[in-house]
């Protein structure tokens, strides 16, 4: 009688740090997922720069202030885009780490 009952005690002794590794292990994996979705961001960042850098072509004359201000303007819908990919990836890794909290 006497061992079963210690067996018990034991393992549920034994069972929060095992749920705590599990959700430092949770945990590394958002990070991880985090570290993705960043480089993916830049990455789609760097191709959106280099096709925009490319197709700069400021005319000299009455037409230079008006592809200045497409330009600007290509250039602010690419900073909220990457303003927008960044806050996705914040977003994902707060949901991940607040689903490795949640009781199972």
């Amino acid at each position: 009688m006497l061992r079963p009952l210690f067996l018990l005690l034991l393992t549920l002794v034994a069972t929060p740090p095992a749920r705590s590794d599990e959700s430092g292990l949770c945990t590394s994996v958002c990070v991880t997922e985090q570290g993705r979705c960043q480089k993916k961001a830049r990455s789609m960042n760097n191709v959106e720069r280099d096709g925009w850098v490319h197709h700069q072509d400021v005319r000299t004359g009455s037409d230079a202030s008006a592809e200045m201000e497409r330009l600007a303007a290509r250039q602010a819908e690419a900073d909220k885009r990457r303003s927008e990919r960044d806050a996705d990836c914040e977003m994902a890794y707060g949901r991940c780490v607040s689903d490795c909290r949640r009781p199972r």
